[in-house]
Parts: C-alpha cells; sequence; structure tokens
C-alpha cells in the first residue's frame, strides 16, 4: 500500500512539472498583433478593418472570426469581375513570418452579416481572430465616419 502510495504521489509531482513547464513556455499568440481595427457606421451588414502583423519566424493564417455584433462574421476578400468588384468568403488568409497584411477596404476585411444592432460612430466592440497557429485574439474596434 506504502508502495502504490509513493508512485501515485511521484506521477502527481511529475504531472505538476510537465504543466508547469508548458504554461511557461512561450505562446505562439505572441508573435501575432493586431493594430487600428475599425468599422463604419452600418444597418445590416458591416465590413471591419485592420492591420495584422507576424513578427514570428513562422507562418500563419487567419482561417475564422466571430463576434457577437452579428450573425456571421467572416474572412472575406474583395476581386474584380466585369462590371465592378465582388466579395467572397475566403477560408484562409495567409500571414507570412515578418509580414505585415493590410484589410482594408476594397481587398480583405472581416465581414460582419446580419447585424444584431445598427453600428454608430462611437460604438465598440470586440471581434476574435483564429489564426491557425496563434490561435485566437480578441480585437477591439471602433465604429468611425469616413
Amino acid at each position: 500500500m506504502k508502495r502504490f502510495a509513493i508512485r501515485a504521489a511521484s506521477m502527481a509531482v511529475s504531472a505538476l512539472v510537465t504543466v508547469a513547464v508548458l504554461a511557461a513556455a512561450p505562446s505562439s499568440s505572441a508573435s501575432i498583433s493586431v493594430s487600428g481595427a475599425f468599422s463604419r457606421p452600418a444597418n445590416d451588414m458591416g465590413a471591419v478593418f485592420l492591420t495584422i502583423v507576424n513578427a514570428g519566424s513562422s507562418d500563419d493564417a487567419l482561417d475564422a472570426a466571430r463576434s457577437d455584433v452579428a450573425d456571421a462574421t467572416e474572412v472575406h476578400e474583395t476581386y474584380q469581375v466585369a462590371g465592378g468588384d465582388a466579395m467572397r468568403h475566403i477560408p484562409s488568409l495567409a500571414i507570412p513570418a515578418g509580414a505585415t497584411v493590410v484589410l482594408k477596404s476594397g481587398g480583405y476585411h472581416i465581414m460582419l452579416i446580419g447585424l444584431k444592432h445598427d453600428l454608430r460612430v462611437g460604438d465598440r466592440f470586440t471581434i476574435g481572430l483564429h489564426f491557425a497557429h496563434a490561435g485566437w485574439v480578441d480585437v477591439p474596434v471602433v465604429v468611425k465616419s469616413f
């Protein structure tokens, strides 16, 4: 019985040490930073524009988005078609190591589909961006007039 207790205590200490080492390890999300997030006033669909910097040495990818202000939040791109521009959902946006990717009007952006309330100048809300390696990053957004 004493052997069993000693073995169980040893396993528990080993597990705690492993958890402590993993918790102290640097997170890959430290290499991704997001800044300048803003939206424009909107009443049904809106968009968020921002800048993503990957200061790390490994490529990453933006592959999902979420928000409480809309029924759906998606990564989109604007592309050219005969007679104008069109938009489409993209499953992933590459964020190369050492690169800055700007999401802007007429290019890549975060689409807010089915807004739950109007977005008015001065409103603030949060979106979540999911990166394949860095995980979820919460981003504050302000509604600006342009």
